[in-house]
């Protein structure tokens, strides 16, 4: 987004000390950004992707402080870019909006330079615009998956090497070879294009080649084949022969991701490290059956050290047993995150929504978009309460259940279910977001384009979950009626589309 050029404000500025000086600074300031709003709201390619359906995909700019630049600094104001020796001031938790704006926008310029003249009496932070992006439908044809798959891997009985057990990660390659990561045999395999095994690699232990859990992660840049293992802390690099390349313990610098961490494009790390208690709990009044939420962190690990981009992130609900410790709540949120070449995607699945933060720590966009309703209603309450049922054998234990634990398991499951479950980048910066659906017949996979802009929707068959993807492919691990995991190349076609005449 670039709005022209303001000749007034080109090149550094120092803020004036005179006071008579700084209100004509500030006038000038007001009618420039007076100039740049208005031009804004004419600006007929502000929104590339709206067109004909202005309301159904909106992109908005407004000013955030950024805590983490001071002094002279270099910041964007709708799309022009301004340079100051000292910054206009806010404390961290407000935002410009509309204070400022509102006041251009209506002539009142001398508003608008008395809100600037207060912000300068605070502590003084850098600004950047954020971007505000809402989708109410996706830009483009629903995609659907090809009737066959393009390669299925995996059977109920045969070879060892087709059978898997507790499929934990699969990655496709480019030459169309698939790599799956077992963790019921700690067990990396690799198979080509027409799902021949080719090689295995790993076996329960902590030697090298050796794993305790199991993990493959995407895009990690010089080499072919990249496992964490999340029990030991380790990340080990595999050749395209299965052969150990190379392993590093985190460890030993002090690193313990909490879930999986993700590759960047120069070789760092982007991971969540495990609350301490002592934060994770702090402020907390949490009696014996209440849930809460961790708070956690967003770190950027390069070389041996690291960064923190984002605290105080919403983390994984939670509740307390009392003296029997704490437990993921049922239906509980999490914090999820994917990297991108701008930086960082990462929401705590309240709703349909996303930040991306740079690689500063700054929140340069924000993402909202529409989904299946998240309310828990009386028939998913019942078909909870159906499954635990199940468990048991007699309709003795079966009543017990009902009578003694049913009512406080009820009482303690959430009024709504979490946005999503899972985000997966692609190499063009667009990211996949698993809906969370529990026990649908089908769950929805979104698509937002690098912009944040909803752009596809995808539907998989129940029992179905994300692995890789590409931009027109997805790898996916699939169950049978028995139970019987599988992973499965489809090819991405539009809705409306016969398989046969689309490419792969």
């Amino acid at each position: 987004m670039h709005i022209g050029h303001i000749d007034e404000f080109a090149g550094p500025l120092a803020f004036p000390t005179n006071l008579a000086d700084q209100y004509t600074f500030l006038g000038k300031l007001a009618n420039t950004l007076g100039s740049v709003v208005r031009n804004v709201e004419m600006f007929p390619g502000i929104d590339r992707h709206a067109k004909n359906k202005p309301e159904e995909h909106r992109i908005t700019g407004r000013f955030v402080p950024n805590p983490k630049r001071f002094g002279e600094c270099k910041y964007t104001i709708f799309g022009t870019s301004l340079a100051f020796t000292r910054m206009l001031a806010l404390h961290t938790d407000i935002m410009i909006t509309h204070a400022i704006i509102t006041h251009i926008l209506r002539g009142r310029s001398a508003q608008a330079v008395l809100v600037l003249a207060a912000l300068l009496a605070m502590p003084a932070t850098a600004f950047a615009v954020q971007i505000v992006v809402e989708s109410e439908v996706p830009r483009d044809p629903d995609l659907v998956l090809a009737d066959e798959p393009l390669v299925r891997i995996g059977m109920l009985d045969g070879p060892p090497e087709y059978l898997f057990g507790n499929v934990t990660g699969a990655i496709r390659l480019e030459d169309g070879s698939v790599v799956v990561a077992d963790e019921q045999s700690y067990e990396v395999r690799m198979y080509d294009a027409s799902g021949k095994h080719v090689w295995t690699s790993g076996q329960l232990g902590e030697g090298p080649g050796e794993y305790r859990g199991l993990r493959l992660l995407r895009g990690c840049p010089g080499a072919a084949i990249t496992v964490y293992d999340w029990y030991l802390d380790r990340i080990t690099e595999l050749d395209p022969g299965g052969k150990v390349a190379d392993t590093r313990s985190l460890g030993m610098i002090g690193v313990s991701p909490y879930g999986s961490p993700a590759c960047t494009a120069e070789g760092g790390l982007v991971f969540a490290p495990w609350p301490d208690y002592e934060s994770a709990w702090e402020g907390l009044n949490v009696t014996e059956g209440e849930s809460y939420r961790w708070r956690m962190s967003l770190n950027w690990l390069r070389k041996d050290s690291a960064v923190t981009l984002r605290s105080g992130i919403p983390g994984t609900d939670r509740t307390f047993y009392g003296r029997g410790g704490d437990g993921p709540r049922t239906w509980g949120r999490d914090m999820v995150f994917a990297v991108a070449p701008a930086g960082v995607w990462y929401g705590s699945a309240d709703d349909y929504e996303l930040e991306l933060i740079d690689w500063t720590g700054r929140v340069a966009r924000m993402v909202r978009w529409s989904g299946p309703d998240l309310r828990v209603t009386r028939e998913h309450v019942g078909k909870y309460r159906d499954a635990r049922l199940a468990r048991y054998n007699t309709s003795e234990e079966r009543r017990h259940f009902e009578r003694e634990r049913w009512p406080d398991i009820r009482d303690r499951l959430p009024e709504r279910f979490p946005a999503y479950a899972a985000l997966l980048p692609l190499l063009d910066g667009s990211v996949w977001i698993t809906t969370y659906g529990w026990q649908a017949l089908q769950r929805a996979l979104h698509l937002l384009d690098a912009d944040g802009v909803w752009s596809r929707r995808l539907v998989i068959p129940a029992g179905s979950s994300l692995l890789d993807a590409g931009l027109d492919w997805v790898l996916l691990l699939q169950h049978d009626e028995l139970g019987v995991p599988t992973v499965a190349v489809y090819r991405l076609i539009k809705s409306g589309t016969s398989s046969s005449s689309s490419t792969r």
